[in-house]
């Protein structure tokens, strides 16, 4: 393996570590925020975050992914001082894009409610995280330029830090004013630590990139080309990345933004009033919040890919290019299988345990599940094409996806049979569509072979077995010991059977556990596992 390959793998499981940590924590917010504000609490969390995502996809995820892009490229050509004024061309916008944000939270919070039909006590959490759109973009400039030299370590630290503050302090808040004041002030207290968690953050980011810059500043002033691109050029260059990049990102988040101005009035169609739709949407977004775990995986893959396949492409090196490619996909798809089909057989379980009482969470999340194989895979193909310079392709599959969106959950939230099934619905279809259209894509424009069988098949089998032993170790466990016992043991169960299985049939790599956090700790494990195949003891796993 090439010395850029592992930098690639390592800074992937850095970020995925990270991310994994990260969600863990935001699932640890969750649990005791549902216990103080219930499923109606709940449902004002999500209205709130819906519109900070989309305020924050608009005004930060473009010109990360610009600056990260722009920077790799100009290392790869030794142009170390162009790299360093992209990073301070983007710091000023990104400053201006927060601004503006934060003021139409503010200022616009009144109009936000009476247009999506909100409940009145949404008023105090818009307003307590009108700031952190502002932070949140500091943040997301420092990151993009350390991701750019593929220094992954600043973006787990203070996503980290920011999740952290953000849970503890957000809890905290949440637990004097709830009692004190009802719940509305309750979740703004609670959206409040995510305001901090970005100011401590950017604080952070901002002192590692000082010791950065005063530890490099030979290597910062490099230069290879006698005439330098002016700031016009480089400005022009980050808009024409960006933009494409923003309103994918944009079209993204309008997913859930559509179904939290939508499921009020649609739900009502059906005949349910709005304290109960709003206890509807708030177990949607707890499911939301569970199977955002695995898709941390696509996520984070994708940051550290895109640096690391823009620079094969810009050095014209498609061989590296497509291996590259290729091992995500593989990797992604040895997560996903896994996580949806153990998420569904375990799915009342697991809101049992975490939010005991919520009367519509585990069917949500059992059949909520299944969509989120088609979200990874889409986010990865979307990264991709990003990567080899395609930003306008994403934009326009998801343009014809945000119609399909809005479309079919119209349509199915309104059904009394379906009700808040409705969004979960319409989340399977778009993004079965994404993903077979950005697949297309990526295939016509980089010539990949895709190995289906080593690819999808195997860890598809692997993950079928794995499934019937975790649904009947919980059932058989659960009624002896519990359900925390039944879940734990049939974790442990579903994670050896998995790893066994994918072992016997010959379904993973090294490069493919490479990528993934604790990786030595895992390639022991599977090490270990394979002296279990009769005929392979003195093996190690390196076949396709």
């Amino acid at each position: 393996m090439t010395k850029r390959s592992s930098n690639y793998l390592k800074g992937a499981s850095i970020l995925v570590a990270a991310g994994i940590l990260s969600r863990l924590l935001g699932l640890f917010f969750k649990i005791p925020l549902y216990q103080m504000v219930g499923s109606y609490g709940n449902g004002i969390y999500g209205n709130v975050t819906s519109i900070y995502n989309l305020l924050l996809m608009v005004s930060t995820v473009g010109f990360p992914v610009a600056i990260s892009k722009m920077v790799s490229e100009s290392i790869a050509k030794n142009e170390y001082a162009t790299a360093h004024r992209v990073f301070k061309l983007s710091i000023l916008i990104l400053g201006i894009l927060g601004t503006l944000s934060s003021l139409f939270l503010f200022f616009g919070a009144e109009w936000i409610i009476e247009t999506a039909s909100w409940t009145a006590e949404s008023y105090p959490a818009l307003v307590a995280i009108a700031l952190a759109p502002l932070f949140i973009s500091f943040v997301a400039a420092f990151r993009g330029f350390f991701q750019g030299f593929q220094i992954m370590t600043p973006t787990a630290v203070s996503q980290i830090l920011e999740q952290f503050v953000r849970v503890f302090l957000g809890v905290f808040l949440c637990w004097v004013f709830v009692g004190q004041f009802g719940i509305g002030l309750g979740v703004g207290g609670a959206v409040f630590g995510a305001t901090i968690g970005g100011l401590v953050a950017a604080i952070l980011l901002a002192y590692l990139y000082r010791s950065f810059v005063t530890q490099n500043k030979r290597l910062l002033k490099t230069r290879t080309r006698k005439r330098q691109r002016s700031n016009r050029a480089l400005l022009k260059r980050l808009v024409i990345i960006s933009i494409p990049v923003t309103l994918t990102s944009a079209l993204v988040a309008m997913f859930s933004t559509v179904d939290s101005f939508i499921y009020v009035s649609r739900l009502g169609v059906a005949g349910i009033d709005e304290i109960t739709a709003t206890m509807m949407f708030g177990d949607f977004t707890n499911a939301e919040q569970l199977i955002n775990l695995p898709l941390l995986i696509s996520g984070n893959l994708a940051v550290a890919m895109i640096p690391a396949i823009s620079e094969s492409f810009a050095m014209h090196d498609r061989k590296a290019m497509n291996q590259k490619i290729l091992l995500a996909i593989r990797v992604i798809l040895l997560v996903a299988f896994p996580s949806c089909i153990g998420l569904s057989v375990l799915s009342y379980g697991i809101f049992d345990l975490l939010f005991p009482g919520s009367p519509y969470g585990g069917f949500i999340l059992c059949t909520f599940a299944y969509a989120t194989i088609f979200m990874m895979l889409s986010n990865t193909f979307q990264s991709i094409l990003q990567s080899i310079d395609r930003f306008r392709i994403p934009l326009i599959n998801l343009g014809v996806a945000i119609i399909i969106r809005f479309i079919t959950g119209w349509i199915f939230l309104s059904i009394p049979l379906f009700n808040i099934q409705g969004i979960v619905i319409s989340s399977v279809i778009t993004f079965i569509y994404l993903t077979a259209a950005n697949y297309a894509s990526v295939k016509r424009y980089t010539h990949i072979k895709v190995d289906f069988i080593h690819t999808a098949l195997k860890p598809l089998v692997a993950a079928i077995v794995m499934g019937i032993a975790v649904f009947f170790t919980y059932k058989g466990i659960a009624s002896l010991l519990g359900g925390f016992m039944g879940l734990m043991i049939a974790v442990f169960i579903g994670i050896f059977v998995y790893s066994f299985v994918l072992i016997l049939i010959k379904g993973i790599t090294e490069d493919e556990i490479k990528v993934l956090p604790g990786s030595r700790t895992l390639l022991r494990f599977f090490r270990r596992l394979e002296r279990l195949v009769p005929g392979r003891k003195k093996h190690r796993i390196r076949h396709p």
